[in-house]
């Protein structure tokens, strides 16, 4: 990825404009971002932070990165355009989405415990970066380095999308796969350019998993499979995890298969939405093999493919090829 680099030229570019904008307090922050209102943050006492409000995002930081900071509003946005490319919402308007970026992991946990009691447990098991909570649909992450903060940012912002935008759940193989495909990009003019296939922390760890006889996670397991369970664990398992759902999308999507891609297509148009939830229904009840299956197993039987075996070895031969 060349996100620094970019960042850089963006940086220098447009300098100027962000001193106004500073001044200010509601500028845009090039002729073709966003339109931002600034103004001063402070989540608890002896910390002080800015609160960025743009069309789609309510962003309230202490970190430090003055880049970061810029950049933000311009990211955030045009990644939004991106998901609602992917993904068109359903109608309506559920408000902006919430972001909370802190300086370090220490405000992030003392927040964390504050913000949501009753689940803070499980959200302090994340050693790097941070978590969106599905009842608030907030997204709470600390800065773990520019490249890497805008990466789960992606990453985690398409978590908050589904949660903010769509009624219904969307299963962990396929809100976990999709959500990977943000993670890998170029900036032009501050940006981003999705370039998933060049997602090269998954496809080390995807390597990692084909070459470790018990690193290979079977598909039926994978997709019924909790992304939870991924995080509590330590080392491949997690890895492998993420990598092998971020290959299945890839797959689905680019793998050369038209009748998966034209599947995947319909299983998109449907995610998140009441209308799968009745498909999947009405599939089990006539399936004499639901019993025992997993939603994840049922949705991916219902609109990709019956045969999981068959699947799985073609699958499995694009992952072996992928990582060549």
């Amino acid at each position: 990825m060349s996100q620094r680099r970019s960042l850089a030229a963006w940086a220098t570019a447009v300098a100027p404009l962000l001193t106004l904008a500073a001044i200010a307090g509601c500028s845009t922050l090039s002729p073709r971002g966003p339109d931002v209102h600034q103004s001063d943050w402070a989540p608890a006492t002896g910390i002080s932070g800015v609160r960025l409000e743009t069309e789609h995002y309510d962003l309230k930081i202490t970190a430090t990165d003055p880049l970061l900071r810029q950049i933000l509003p311009t990211f955030l946005e045009a990644t939004f355009a991106e998901y609602r490319r992917l993904l068109p919402p359903p109608e309506g308007q559920p408000g902006k989405c919430e972001v909370y970026l802190f300086a370090n992991r220490e405000q992030w946990s003392a927040f964390t415990r504050r913000f949501v009691p009753g689940r803070a447990h499980v959200y302090l098991y994340i050693k790097a970066g941070g978590y969106v909570d599905p009842r608030t649909a907030a997204a709470v992450v600390w800065d773990i380095g520019r490249d890497s903060t805008l990466t789960l940012l992606a990453h985690e912002g398409f978590h908050q999308y589904l949660a903010k935008y769509f009624p219904e759940p969307v299963v962990p193989w396929l809100n976990e796969g999709l959500a990977t495909q943000w993670e890998a990009f170029d900036l032009k003019a501050g940006k981003p350019v999705f370039t998933p296939q060049r997602n090269y922390h998954r496809r080390n760890s995807l390597r990692e998993s084909l070459s470790n006889t018990q690193g290979w996670i079977p598909l039926p397991r994978l997709l019924a499979m909790n992304a939870g369970e991924a995080v509590v664990q330590a080392g491949q398992p997690t890895r492998g995890y993420y990598a092998q759902v971020w290959s299945l999308v890839l797959f689905l999507r680019e793998g050369g298969f038209r009748e998966y891609t034209r599947a995947f297509d319909r299983l998109l148009a449907d995610a998140g939405t009441e209308r799968l939830r009745t498909n999947v229904r009405a599939y089990a009840a006539a399936s004499p093999t639901a019993a025992d299956a997993s939603d994840g197993q049922l949705i991916f039987r219902h609109y990709i493919a019956e045969d999981l075996d068959l699947i799985e070895r073609q699958y499995r031969d694009f992952c072996e090829k992928l990582v060549r």
